[in-house]
C-alpha cells in the first residue's frame, strides 16, 4: 500500500490514498502501519497550522477592510454635516437613537454594519441641495420643499457605485410601498431628532411633546408598532438621551 498523504497547494488541501493492485500490496506490521499514521499526523498538523495561520491573516485583513469601510462612511457624513448647519450632531444622535430602538425591535439589526452605515449616511443626498434651499433660515416654500424631498433619491443614486453600500440604500431612499424595517426603524428616530433640535423659525420639542407627535403620526406617516417602542424606549431612557434641544420631561 502506498503511503495516505495530504496533497497541498496555495488553493485547497486535499487527502488522496493511493491504493496499488493487490500483488504488489506489502504486508506492514504493526510498527509499520504506527510509523504510517504517525507522518500522516504530522502532515495533517503541519497543514492545520499553516491553514490557521492564513485564516488569521484573512481576519486581520477583513477587519482592516471593516476600519476602512467605515472610515469612509464617516467621512461621507462629515460632508454633510460640513454643508448643513442643521444637520450637525444629527448623524450621531439619529444612529445612537436608531440603534438602541433595533435593538428593542429587532437585535440582530443593531449589529448589523450596513444597517448603522444606512444611519449616518441617510442626508448624503443633500449635498446635491442647492444652499439656497439646504441653508435657508425660514420655512420652505412649497416648491423649495419638492426639491428637498429629492434628496433621498439623489443619496441612493451616489451609493449606487459603492458596492459596500448596497445594503444601505433603502434606508437612504426611505420610500416605495414595501418600506424596509430598517428604514421605518429610521423614519421614527429621524423624526424625534428633527422636532427636538431647534431651527430658526421655531423652538425644539421637550421630548415628551415630541414623543406625543410621534404617537400621533403612528399609523399615518410613521410604522405604529415602533412608534410605540420608541415611546416605551424613550421613558425608559429620560435624561438619558443626547437631545439637542427641549427637556427630557417624559411620563
Amino acid at each position: 500500500m502506498g503511503q495516505l498523504r495530504p496533497v497541498r497547494s496555495e488553493e485547497r488541501t486535499a487527502t488522496v490514498l493511493s491504493m496499488p493492485d493487490e500483488e504488489s500490496l506489502p504486508i506492514l506490521d504493526e510498527a509499520g502501519v504506527r510509523d504510517q499514521l504517525l507522518a500522516f499526523a504530522r502532515d495533517l498538523n503541519r497543514i492545520y497550522h499553516k491553514e490557521r495561520a492564513r485564516a488569521e491573516e484573512l481576519e486581520h485583513t477583513l477587519h482592516e477592510l471593516e476600519e476602512s469601510y467605515f472610515a469612509t462612511v464617516k467621512t461621507l457624513a462629515f460632508v454633510v454635516e460640513a454643508r448643513d448647519a442643521h444637520t450637525r450632531s444629527h448623524l450621531s444622535r439619529a444612529h445612537d437613537y436608531a440603534v438602541a430602538l433595533a435593538q428593542r425591535v429587532k437585535p440582530e439589526l443593531a449589529d448589523d454594519r450596513v444597517f448603522r452605515y444606512g444611519f449616518l449616511l441617510h442626508d448624503i443626498g443633500k449635498v446635491g441641495i442647492p444652499d439656497h434651499i439646504l441653508r435657508k433660515p425660514s420655512p420652505l416654500t412649497r416648491e423649495e420643499w419638492e426639491v428637498m424631498q429629492t434628496h433621498p433619491i439623489l443619496g441612493g443614486q451616489m451609493l449606487g457605485p459603492i458596492r459596500f453600500l448596497q445594503r444601505a440604500i433603502p434606508i437612504v431612499e426611505c420610500h416605495g410601498e414595501e418600506i424596509p424595517l430598517a428604514a421605518r426603524i429610521f423614519s421614527v428616530v429621524d423624526t424625534f431628532d428633527a422636532m427636538t433640535s431647534d431651527r430658526p423659525y421655531r423652538r425644539a420639542l421637550s421630548v415628551d411633546e415630541a414623543v406625543h407627535e410621534i404617537l400621533a403620526a403612528g399609523g399615518t406617516q410613521l410604522d405604529p408598532a415602533i412608534a410605540e417602542a420608541f415611546a416605551a424606549l424613550c421613558r425608559e431612557r429620560s435624561g438619558a438621551w443626547p437631545i439637542a434641544h427641549g427637556t427630557t420631561d417624559v411620563d
